[in-house]
């Protein structure tokens, strides 16, 4: 075979690979050894897929020297999304943590790596893949090949619903693979509009035993609906009901050229749609759907419902810290900084550390201002505009653009993930090669690539090594050495778990590895080393894990100086093993940095309270318990201070 042929089957193989991704872990070989990883539905998935992108992309730059058919067109989203990714670039250098933002962490796994091989996955999907109708068949593999996978999520999903499996979020909603409701669901989402869509290849005849799937798709669209309602994620449930009743509102309008039976029917579905939702609302209340928690929890959304959740604080939250930053934001990752600075007192019943505003299009307003969000948003209008100038059948530019509409409404009330970017971006990839040149464009395109052939040599010589270094650098450092830092951490972790087996050397190796887990192993180091000084360990092993304890609560102030979790963790350990005088100023700086937050106030005030300081522990419980009275903890704080200082007329 010819390095082209080598190349292009290399290319191929990665980016079918690609959907796979999901699978990782499972409670079956193969798919299992990523339980050994830290976060394990998080990193193993993003480890995975980055490798396999790097393969394709690398190959296809190859590629696109070879032969001019591989270069990418200067089409509107090609551009959009390159523009999007560079915004994104910028907006993350110059924003607050830069080194967060670039490389995230492993419970994540974003920032701008994923942005950055979303966009090389993308480019070499559409290029490798081809334009046209050439390009359209290889997507419906590709679709087709996902949908295989999207069963056998399916499965893993009914065998909990059975109680044959664990559900990892320890309640009744769904997770699979993918270890989160919320993330499954959006998978599931996007998998319904993909069989959807090949539901109408199939009637249009244009793939292989098309009579059978004409039929088989629709019957997975409903499973994927059912499961979906399974996780009860409320925001994907409205998105898929508003994508569905859009994609027949359109096919109603516009399929002119169809006939009336199925356009009446589309008609009928829209109104049969809306009498169900109205007798279900109407019914709410009835024990059945009480009865039925799947049921029950779609029945409690209400605007008055969304006043006790956490995004109806942290959304105003994210909007104040927009209006602080409104050109290019914080740069990703760093939602952070803006809810410690503008905690809300009421929040002391939710989660205490917020890494995101729980809506996409918050969050990139966040990361990169009005700038990003707007190259953001072009990135959906853009894939709009190529749909409908596309060739395709009225029905599957509806179904695309319910797709596209009920992912968006998913995204109002959801953060993003992995799970949902990649098929986004996958959806953009099939859109984006759905545009053809005319004759005209062809022979101007061809006579300008003839100008820029390259010679053999060129790419042998130059090309090759630039590419192979570039893919070795790649490998090695964004994933290598980051599978190692993890790794390790769970060995580290691991023996800290087992009795008087706990080293230092571990973490310190762990922390040699990669940018991407510092702060989560300074961490599970403060966490460690408190085990270990209060423990029966001798007194050197407890004297290393103090001294790495405090170089990693050093470390991290200098790289993270305006972020209150460092300080509130590194003052609780030095609290834990009795260095008040050194938990005293990292307190207070937590307390400077998330004045409102109760939890930071609680131990600042213990700490006052043993150095003697009464007075300021009184003051401080005081505010915690005015900022709102409901918090008994705080309540029932400020009154032990009052009596622990003498004052048991004011505590009565």
């Amino acid at each position: 075979m010819s390095l082209q042929k080598i190349l292009r089957q290399i290319a191929f193989i990665a980016l079918f690979l690609v959907p796979v991704f999901v699978l990782f872990p499972m409670p079956f070989w193969p798919f299992n050894f990523t339980d050994s990883f830290f976060f394990p539905f998080i990193t193993g998935k993003a480890f995975y897929f980055r490798i396999l992108v790097e393969v394709a992309f690398f190959s296809w730059v190859i590629l696109a020297f070879l032969d001019q058919k591989y270069r990418p067109k200067f089409a509107p989203l090609n551009i959009g999304i390159t523009l999007f990714v560079v915004i994104a670039l910028i907006a993350d250098l110059v924003g607050v943590n830069p080194v967060r933002s670039i490389w995230s962490n492993f419970e994540r796994m974003e920032g701008w790596l994923v942005i950055v091989h979303l966009w090389g996955f993308y480019l070499a999907a559409v290029n490798v893949f081809g334009y046209g109708e050439e390009g359209k068949r290889v997507w419906h593999r590709w679709f087709n090949f996902s949908l295989v996978v999207a069963c056998v999520v399916t499965v893993y999903a009914f065998v909990q619903l059975l109680g044959g499996a664990q559900i990892h979020q320890g309640s009744a909603r769904l997770d699979a693979s993918l270890g989160n409701a919320a993330y499954l669901a959006v998978y599931l989402l996007m998998h319904i509009g993909i069989s959807m869509y090949m539901f109408f290849v199939a009637r249009a005849k244009q793939i292989k035993n098309a009579k059978f799937l004409q039929w088989a798709y629709p019957v997975l669209a409903v499973v994927f609906s059912f499961i979906i309602i399974q996780t009860q994620t409320r925001g994907t449930i409205i998105g898929l009901v508003g994508g569905i009743l859009l994609a027949l509102a359109l096919y109603a309008i516009f399929g002119k050229g169809q006939s009336k039976v199925s356009r009446w029917v589309s008609t009928g579905v829209i109104g049969l749609i809306i009498v169900l939702g109205v007798v279900f609302w109407l019914n709410r209340d009835t024990a059945f759907i009480k009865n039925t928690p799947s049921l029950d929890r779609i029945a409690s959304i209400s605007i008055s419902d969304t006043k006790t959740q956490a995004r109806a604080y942290v959304w105003p939250m994210a909007i104040k810290g927009f209006v602080e930053r409104p050109i290019l934001g914080w740069g990703q990752e760093n939602f952070n900084y803006i809810f410690n600075s503008n905690y809300n007192p009421k929040m002391w019943n939710q989660e205490q550390w917020f890494d995101r505003a729980h809506s996409v299009f918050l969050d990139w307003l966040v990361a990169s201002g009005s700038v990003g969000l707007l190259a953001y948003l072009a990135l959906y209008v853009l894939a709009l505009m190529a749909i409908w100038k596309s060739d395709l059948k009225i029905g599957q530019k509806s179904v695309l653009t319910g797709l596209i509409a009920g992912y968006a409404v998913h995204n109002v009330f959801v953060f993003d993930n992995l799970a949902s970017y990649v098929f986004f971006f996958g959806i953009l990839g099939f859109v984006g090669s759905l545009s053809r040149r005319s004759k005209n464009e062809s022979q101007k395109a061809t006579a300008k690539s003839a100008a820029k052939v390259f010679s053999l040599d060129f790419i042998e010589y130059v090309v090759l090594p630039i590419v192979i270094v570039a893919f070795a650098a790649g490998i090695y450092f964004l994933n290598i050495r980051t599978i190692q830092a993890n790794t390790r951490l769970i060995s580290a972790l691991r023996s800290c778990q087992s009795n008087g087996a706990a080293d230092s050397v571990l973490y310190s190796r762990a922390l040699s590895m990669s940018p991407v887990a510092n702060q989560e192993i300074r961490e599970q180091i403060l966490s460690c080393a408190g085990n270990v000084i209060s423990g029966s360990y001798p007194s050197q092993t407890k004297q290393a894990f103090f001294d790495l304890a405090t170089s990693a609560i050093d470390s991290q102030v200098a790289t993270t100086p305006l972020d209150a979790r460092i300080y509130v963790l590194g003052g609780a350990f030095m609290n834990r093993v009795g260095q008040l005088n050194q938990a005293e100023p990292l307190l207070i700086k937590a307390h400077e940095l998330s004045p409102a937050k109760q939890s930071v106030t609680f131990l600042l005030a213990t700490t006052y309270v043993n150095i003697g300081k009464e007075s300021q522990a009184v003051e401080l419980l005081k505010q915690a318990y005015e900022s709102d009275p409901t918090y008994e903890e705080a309540k029932l704080a400020y009154i032990s201070s009052l009596i622990y200082s003498g004052r048991e007329a004011e505590a009565r």
